[in-house]
This record gives structure tokens, C-alpha cells and sequence, in this order.
């Protein structure tokens, strides 16, 4: 039986389903693959399903593959990017190692060339899936859970309870107190500008949808303030066991505010549990158009590099560059030169990132000095600083 690519629920349409039937399909296939429960699956195609784009492959008339693309707005060093999540993807059992997750990723991959996106990013269930297709960590979460539960364990011992400050307060944000929503927006996008090369730029939107995520999960967005003062925020789940999607805080505040959340969210038991540490919830990303990647990166002071660029899925990507970075940005020429410096697009992607060391970057140069182009790449202002903790 033939497989068929379908790269919106509209292109489905076309082929006979309806739009009850395909999205019913997509529901189904979604909770066979991930186990989530009624009330948070009701919620992804409530609020995400509306916004995105999804890829389907299928085999007559039945599902067997599919990726959601869920456009986020971020913000790279004070520019607003629209980028692609990939969330969902998912191959029913039946129709899994015939190549269809590949053929999705790569189409998904292309397809956002063409749209000039500079990155794309997921949360992987297993790293090592998304390896082959030049995806690499770029950013990992706080562990944020264990702390909460050593505040309050810190906070039983100290009889913090009692002592509380008495203008600190903590309240469950509503999705209808717009007030409220608005000082989470406020205080979340300040904090993350002065401190975060990249990070999802917040919206009362954004809010309203992440309490509604979290409600459908028994949990809740905190909001925390000292008097005046917006402390901090811990957006959380306790359906399956504790879960912290996020926690923001003002770091002269620290202390006071996770022992503040523990008294909130944690119950005795929780707190004298030993707490096992499983794997961190990290970011992978993968430049998709190198060129729209690299022309918002900066230097210190003027620098020019030769690079080699290899893609193999995106292949517009490959040939050799000539970078002439500035402090405002960075000018992309291809040229016959030979490089200094030759990568695949997950080395690159790592490098941009931040995370490769001295000794992978020495690796990687071809010509000239190794000293003059370490010298030289140490001047880049890489993207180190990032914030994002999207589950969906």
C-alpha cells in the first residue's frame, strides 16, 4: 500500500476526509502514541491545534504518521522571530521503521528553508532520535522540581512557616484576572531581556493558554510578590506526580520564593520523598537556513571567518562562506576561498550556540593558525543564554 504526504489538515481535506474526520485521526493517533490523559489532550487541540501546521502521512484511508509544526514567537537578542516547535511527532506501531518520521522531519526541514526560519527546536522523549537529522542540546532546564522540594524541606526544618514574611503573597492566577496576567507578562519579558540571549517572548495570550495547560494537568500558575514586588512565578502539574513546567524568579529573591511554592504545592509526603534524578528536560535546536541564521550574530569587533557548511537535508545550506562579523550583525557571502573552519550544521549549530569546547572547535579548523581563528571565534557573541520551557 502507498504512503501519502499530506502537509496540512486542508491537503487532507482534498483527498476525501473532512475536516471532523482528519482531526479526529490526528486525536487519536496522538493519544495511542503519548498516553497523555482526556484532559490534557483536550487542551493541545484546544488551544494549539487552531495555531499550527501538521504534517500527516497516510496509508489509504488510515493515519500512520504525523509532526506538528507550533509557531512561537522568540526573541533573539531583542529581534521578534516567528520559529517552529516540532512537538507530536509520532508513526502508528503498525506502520513504524518504514522511514516515515524521516520523510516528515525532512520534509518539515525544507519546507521552513523556504520560509526563511533561522532555527527550529523540540523537546526530545530520547535524544538519540534526533541526532541523525542534525539536531543538538542547546539548552537545559533548572531543576527546578528538586529545588522546590528541598525549600521545603529546608523550610520545615527552619519553621519557615511560621516566620513567613508578612508581605510576602502568593496567589493562583486566573485565566480571567486579566490584571494579574498583565504584571506576569510585564515582569516575565523585563527579566528575560535583561538576562536571556533567546527566550519565547511572553503575551497575555501566552499566559492564558499556559494556566489553562496547566489546569488541565491539576495544577497552576503561581504568581508570588513582596509587597510591591513581583518575586517570581512557578507554573506546575501535580497530575501523574509533581511536575514544574517553569519557575522564574528574581535571584535576590530566591529563597524566600521556592519556599513560598513548596508551602503552596507540596504536601508532607512529597517533601520527605527522596527524589531520583531522572534525565533533565533540555531544548534541541538545528539551524534550518543558515543564512537567516547567522545574519542577526554579533562580535565584540570586527571579524572575519571562513567556514565550509555541510547539510545533508538541506542542502542549500552547504558550500563555503565568507562571515564578516560586526558588533550589529554578521554579512553571509558564499566564496571560492579555501576555510578556515569546516562543520556539519550540528557542529555549527553548536557553535552558535555556545556549547562546543575548545578542543571540538580546534577539531574542526582546516587552515590557517589554529591560535588566530580561536582567537577569532572567541570574539562571536554566541546565543549561550536561553529560557525556554514550551512543553507544547
Amino acid at each position: 500500500m502507498e504512503y501519502k504526504l499530506y502537509n496540512t489538515i486542508d491537503e487532507i481535506q482534498s483527498a476525501g476526509k473532512s475536516d471532523s474526520e482528519a482531526r479526529e485521526d490526528i486525536y487519536e493517533l496522538w493519544q495511542e502514541c503519548f498516553g497523555d490523559t482526556d484532559s490534557y489532550t483536550d487542551f493541545y487541540f484546544e488551544w494549539k491545534v487552531k495555531d499550527n501546521r501538521i504534517l500527516t502521512i497516510y496509508k489509504q484511508n488510515q493515519l500512520s504518521a504525523m509532526l506538528h509544526l507550533n509557531p512561537y514567537s522568540v526573541m533573539i537578542r531583542g529581534k521578534k522571530q516567528t520559529l517552529n516547535y516540532i512537538v507530536g511527532v509520532a508513526t502508528r506501531l503498525e506502520d513504524r521503521h518504514q522511514g516515515l518520521m524521516k520523510q516528515l522531519l525532512e520534509t518539515a526541514l525544507k519546507q521552513m528553508y523556504e520560509e526563511h526560519m533561522p532555527f527550529t527546536y523540540l523537546m526530545p522523549a530520547a535524544e538519540a532520535i534526533y541526532v541523525p537529522f542534525g539536531f543538538r542540546i542547546v539548552y537545559e532546564q533548572e531543576l527546578w522540581k528538586q529545588k522546590i522540594m528541598a525549600a521545603g524541606r529546608n523550610s520545615k526544618e527552619t519553621d519557615f512557616y511560621k516566620d513567613r514574611p508578612e508581605q510576602l503573597n502568593l496567589i493562583t492566577v486566573a485565566a480571567a484576572d486579566e490584571e494579574a496576567i498583565e504584571e506576569l507578562t510585564d515582569f516575565t519579558n523585563r527579566y528575560l531581556q535583561e538576562y536571556y540571549d533567546i527566550y519565547t517572548l511572553r503575551s497575555p495570550y501566552y499566559y492564558k493558554r499556559l494556566i489553562h495547560e496547566m489546569e488541565s494537568g491539576m495544577g497552576g500558575v503561581l504568581l508570588c510578590t513582596l509587597g510591591d514586588k513581583t518575586m517570581g512565578y512557578a507554573a506546575y502539574m501535580t497530575d501523574g506526580g509533581l511536575g514544574i513546567a517553569e519557575c522564574l524568579c528574581r535571584a535576590d529573591a530566591k529563597e524566600a520564593f521556592m519556599k513560598a511554592v513548596a508551602e503552596q504545592i507540596l504536601d508532607s509526603n512529597v517533601i520527605h520523598a527522596t527524589e531520583q534524578q531522572h534525565s533533565i528536560p533540555s531544548i534541541m535546536a538545528r539551524i534550518v537556513n543558515l543564512n537567516e541564521f547567522l545574519k542577526d550574530l554579533t562580535a565584540r569587533e570586527d571579524v572575519t571567518l571562513r567556514i565550509k557548511a555541510e547539510d545533508s537535508i538541506v542542502k542549500q545550506n552547504n558550500g563555503t562562506y565568507r562571515l564578516t562579523f560586526t558588533k550589529t550583525g554578521c554579512v553571509a557571502e558564499k566564496t571560492q576561498e579555501e576555510p578556515e573552519l569546516a562543520a556539519d550544521i550540528s557542529d555549527l549549530t553548536r557553535l552558535f550556540f555556545g556549547r562546543l569546547t575548545h578542543e571540538e572547535i580546534t577539531k574542526l579548523i582546516c587552515n590557517g593558525k589554529k591560535e588566530d581563528i580561536l582567537q577569532k571565534i572567541s570574539k562571536l557573541n554566541c546565543y549561550s543564554k536561553l529560557f525556554i520551557n514550551d512543553v507544547v
